[in-house]
């Protein structure tokens, strides 16, 4: 187990080591010159040179990787040309908010995914199996920026139940969360109620109500421990969605988050926040799937001797 773990955190470094480094490279060669972009209109040719020094990128683009990466692992990630400001200080304020949206939207969705499809499974004519068909097919077909949209007019427009945007506490974070949760939710759904099937064939259920133990005992302790193994593996391919989904939503509802930060850093052509918001939520999923992995084999030993 000790060198499964080792070997799978090898893996997520040199993962993350491998965006740091693409990332670097290709900004640098498709953001333009940041010197031309943050000089005046008419500034002289000494100007943009200075500007140039000061921004480090007139020295070969390997010691600038070097110099990048020698400060990244001090937690300087460089200076954001819209806010005069280090990146790694705004990053720090937008990313506990956008982290806390993206894990309301995923326990939303995990709570809804689980009761639904455990109740779609051992019911399927019921009406709960009609409600997971339908949330399924409307996370399926409907957009985030559509549902948040939808979400504003009717319960914040509309009734003036929640806040249409913004962070004021924990009521900004329902509507943003829930349109979140709704693109990610029919994959849980499906994955967990076929599972769910498939594990309330087994011998040792019918053995459980041959027993005389309750329905609900042998559906949510017994069934349900078994059949929320796949969920894992959905949840690690989800945080992609989760993050872009996330992004969106704070975009929508105009959330003080990470997605918001790129956005307005997009428009200015920063590319120090650019990358270092690349960075870092690439990092994240990253270190969620090694987190998902390490969790399935420690459920599973089946899956860490497989690996070996």
């Amino acid at each position: 187990m000790k060198f499964y773990i080792l070997q799978r955190i090898i893996q997520a470094l040199v993962v993350v080591s491998a965006i740091t480094v693409a990332v670097f490279v290709v900004l640098r060669l498709s953001a333009g010159d940041p010197a031309r972009i943050r000089a005046p209109v008419f500034a002289r040719p000494d100007v943009i040179e200075q500007y140039r020094r000061d921004f480090g990128i007139d020295r070969p683009i390997v010691e600038q990787l070097g110099s990048f990466i020698s400060s990244a692992l001090r937690g300087d990630l460089g200076m954001s040309f819209r806010f005069q400001a280090p990146v790694s200080e705004l990053i720090a304020v937008a990313l506990p908010k956008t982290l806390a949206l993206a894990g309301v939207s995923l326990a939303i969705s995990l709570v809804l995914a689980v009761f639904l499809g455990a109740m779609a499974a051992t019911r399927p004519r019921s009406v709960w199996a009609v409600l997971s068909t339908v949330l399924a097919t409307l996370g399926q077909s409907a957009p985030v920026f559509w549902t948040g949209a939808l979400m504003v007019m009717l319960f914040a427009v509309n009734f003036g139940w929640l806040p249409a945007g913004g962070y004021n506490g924990l009521s900004s974070l329902i509507l943003p969360a829930i349109a979140v949760a709704l693109s990610i939710l029919p994959t849980q759904l499906r994955v967990l109620r076929s599972s769910m099937r498939g594990v309330l064939g087994e011998e040792y259920i019918r053995t459980a109500h041959a027993f005389g133990l309750s329905p609900h005992r042998i559906t949510f302790v017994y069934a349900l421990k078994n059949a929320c193994l796949p969920l894992l593996t959905v949840i690690g391919v989800d945080v992609g969605y989760l993050l872009g989904g996330v992004i969106v939503a704070e975009v929508i509802f105009a959330f003080p988050g990470i997605g918001e930060l790129a956005l307005v850093a997009m428009k200015a052509r920063d590319y120090p926040l650019i990358q270092g918001i690349t960075i870092i939520t690439a990092s994240l999923f990253v270190i969620v799937n090694l987190l998902i992995d390490l969790a399935y084999a420690a459920v599973d030993p089946r899956i860490r001797m497989e690996k070996l």
